[in-house]
């Protein structure tokens, strides 16, 4: 699934523009658009906020990176109807090249079955990510893991504290040069990750490893796993070829 923006706004003109200038200005944007995608724009649920623009946008906007790193504020009109869960089975992948945003399923899902995002980083600790949810989109979660024993969430949350703490020594490895640890500590990531249902993203798993036995010296196992990479790009389809594009390149500058 491809949306792109309704809305994009730079954080600095939500910052730096009076409140009454800024909504005139973003209710002129949505006056503008298609009347189909104003039409979807207008049929989002919406916040508690007094005004109409900030009770759309409150809810259903996300935040993105475009220019060099400057935040901005996307309403993505079909993403935005997405429901959150704390065990989703997509995620969004959003482009900057493109200004797409992209839902990219977990796993095969099965007929019927409802597409869920997670709306706060996964490694969020379980306090902080319900007071998130509470805070600002106004919802206490009733997922199906904030729903089940006590036993299975504790058991998630210790995984989830795991990847965390894996994902932080494994760059502290690279950066030092401690390249087999590092192989070694991505390898159980992978595992850790499918155990809690949230496996990652193949297409970028098989880019650092093959990126760290390069590092490592060992040709045979980076240009093994940068084939698969190129592979897990090609199959993903996306809209932004750029993973595909440099994916491609690594593998050439192994194979030459």
């Amino acid at each position: 699934m491809v949306d792109v923006p309704a809305v994009l706004i730079g954080i600095s003109f939500l910052g730096d523009t009076k409140p009454h200038h800024r909504r005139r200005l973003i209710k002129q944007a949505m006056a503008q658009l298609p009347e189909t995608t104003r039409s979807k724009v207008h049929s989002l649920s919406r916040g508690s906020a007094m005004y109409e623009v900030d009770a759309i946008l409150g809810p259903n906007s996300n935040t993105v990176m475009v220019a060099e790193d400057e935040v901005h504020v996307g309403l993505f009109a079909e993403a935005a109807r997405i429901n959150h869960s704390c065990r989703p089975n997509a995620y969004f992948k959003f482009s900057e090249r493109r200004l797409t945003m992209e839902v990219v399923a977990y796993h095969i899902m099965e007929p019927g079955e409802e597409i869920l995002v997670s709306y706060v980083p996964l490694e969020t600790p379980l306090g902080k990510r319900r007071q998130y949810l509470k805070d600002h989109w106004g919802f206490d979660c009733t997922c199906s893991l904030c729903r089940g024993p006590e036993a299975d969430i504790e058991d998630s949350e210790n995984w989830r504290r795991k990847i965390k703490s894996l994902k932080e020594t494994i760059e502290d490895a690279k950066s030092n040069g401690f390249y087999q640890d590092a192989i070694t500590m991505t390898e159980e990531w992978l595992l850790i990750s499918e155990w809690d249902r949230a496996p990652v993203f193949m297409p970028e798993y098989h880019d650092a490893l093959a990126d760290l036995y390069f590092l490592n010296g060992d040709m045979v196992n980076a240009t093994r796993h940068a084939r698969m990479a190129v592979d897990g790009w090609a199959r993903l389809g996306s809209v932004d070829d750029e993973g595909l594009e440099n994916a491609r390149l690594f593998l050439r500058r192994l194979e030459m």
